[in-house]
């Protein structure tokens, strides 16, 4: 049946030819990316697994990359600790000259100072290796300062050992303060021939042990530094950078001078905020009046001073007053060390995570890379000298420990990069096979696709001649009509 409204072949041929665009299009973009899946239209599963590859390949080639630095930070680390093995090696030569027994006096302190001196190189070459903003043979543990009260550090800056006695130059400053929660506190000062006298103030200005400052007898040693009243006593010690509060005044309300008699271990308790604080007094003015001995800056016998606190409640300023130099040795039970953070973070030794797989789906796997400290602190090597036998036997033994500990650390950091080496060629083998297994699931394959191009090209061209053809037909109705 002949028919004008509807050309039942060309609709035929316009789907054909739709289809057939759409293929063409399809080939014509497989040829122009190299992909063979364009979209998840094209091949969904094939698009998820060759997205899992891709992921897995690109980080085979991030932690390739970690593993390369990883390597190149412990080869600059164990560089380092080439140079810190030579100069340990060298300083162990210098220990076995100085023992030998005929090395003069001199001889002997020449060799000292070039011990010294490599120890300082040593601590140079830990606190300055340097790679990726790491510090790997700083210490681990680096010394914060201290939390000051003015100019005044707390009293363990001031005697680190327990027992051991210190020296210091009296005057009227301040020694330094006790921390609250110290516990069992016990100063001891010995001022010798001549008289210094240990006071302990609370931060706005009692007095709560020590010696008198004015009344009826005040002491020599405030007289002798100009302070002979509350007034002058405010003025001269009690400022901010004594440690003192801001507007600190004078007050001896609560003063423990000691008792009736002189006694090292406490000759007079008193009580304040909770604190039980012992004294045993000023030995100065204990001694014989009638002999013009008492109280004139000089001591004929009981050179020492002791104070105790049981547990200290608030912060203390501890001042040693007299006109010369003294020892003084501290003990306690607790005594904590308040400490500040500097703006700059101190350079620290600390472990260095490297990470050596991350496959999509899996867990990542790391290794460590441990701290490797080097300075003289952490090798034992402080306080060593090569001034006496006894010291420069100790001395070799801590420079063997010191050798046997860079050794250690020099072995890990081999082995480390031994295994990171081993792991990069695992991680370049992995990433080719997983490559070659997504090119064949993702990639175009040109001989295939070019060929399905042609064909679609030769197809679209024949439609369009038969499009024409159809379009034609119902012009036959025409002749019809004429005839």
């Amino acid at each position: 049946m002949i028919t004008i409204n509807n050309n039942e072949t060309a609709l035929a041929t316009g789907n054909a030819r739709a289809s057939n665009s759409s293929q063409l299009a399809q080939s014509i973009e497989r040829l122009s990316s190299g992909l063979r899946i364009n979209g998840a239209k094209d091949d969904a599963a094939g698009q998820a697994i060759a997205n899992r590859m891709q992921a897995n390949v690109n980080a085979d080639s991030v932690v390739t990359r970690g593993l390369n630095d990883a390597i190149s930070y412990a080869q600059t680390a164990e560089s380092a600790l080439g140079n810190i093995s030579d100069m340990l090696i060298k300083a162990k030569t210098l220990a076995v000259r100085a023992a030998n027994g005929t090395l003069s006096e001199a001889d002997r302190q020449s060799s000292n100072k070039e011990y010294q001196q490599l120890l300082a190189g040593i601590n140079g070459i830990a606190s300055g290796t340097e790679i990726f903003g790491q510090f790997p043979l700083a210490t681990s543990t680096p010394e914060l300062p201290p939390v000051l009260l003015g100019n005044v550090a707390p009293i363990g800056t001031k005697f680190p050992v327990a027992g051991q006695n210190y020296s210091f130059t009296s005057g009227v400053i301040s020694l330094a303060y006790i921390p609250a929660g110290t516990t069992n506190l016990s100063i001891t000062i010995d001022s010798f021939s001549m008289d210094d006298d240990v006071q302990l103030f609370t931060r706005d200005g009692k007095h709560l042990a020590g010696t008198p400052v004015d009344g009826s007898d005040p002491d020599y040693t405030w007289v002798s530094k100009g302070i002979t009243d509350d007034a002058s006593a405010t003025s001269k010690l009690m400022t901010v950078s004594n440690g003192f509060n801001s507007g600190a005044s004078y007050d001896a309300s609560d003063l423990n001078q000691g008792g009736s008699s002189w006694a090292l271990n406490g000759s007079e308790t008193t009580s304040y905020n909770g604190m039980n604080i012992t004294y045993s007094g000023d030995g100065d003015r204990y001694e014989d009046a009638s002999t013009g001995a008492a109280n004139d800056g000089t001591i004929t016998s009981n050179s020492q001073e002791r104070l105790s606190i049981d547990n200290v409640s608030e912060d203390l300023i501890v001042v040693v007053v007299g006109n010369g130099s003294f020892s003084s040795n501290l003990t306690w039970g607790s005594l904590p060390q308040p400490t500040t953070t500097p703006a700059v973070p101190p350079k620290q030794s600390q472990p260095l995570e490297v990470i050596t797989s991350a496959n999509y789906g899996q867990p990542i796997q790391s290794d460590t890379l441990g701290p490797t400290p080097s300075d003289t602190k952490t090798l034992g090597l402080d306080n060593t000298s090569l001034l006496s036998d006894s010291a420069i036997r100790t001395t070799m033994r801590a420079l063997d420990a010191a050798l046997n500990k860079v050794n250690s650390y020099r072995s890990d950091y081999g082995s480390k990069i031994n295994r990171y080496e081993s792991n990069k060629s695992v991680l370049s083998q992995q990433s080719i096979a997983t490559q070659a297994a997504q090119s064949r699931i993702q990639d175009a394959d040109y001989a295939q696709e070019a060929s399905e191009l042609a064909k679609a090209q030769i197809k679209d061209q024949g439609q369009n001649a038969v499009m024409k053809m159809a379009n034609q037909s119902a012009q036959n109705v025409l002749t019809l009509l004429r005839d």
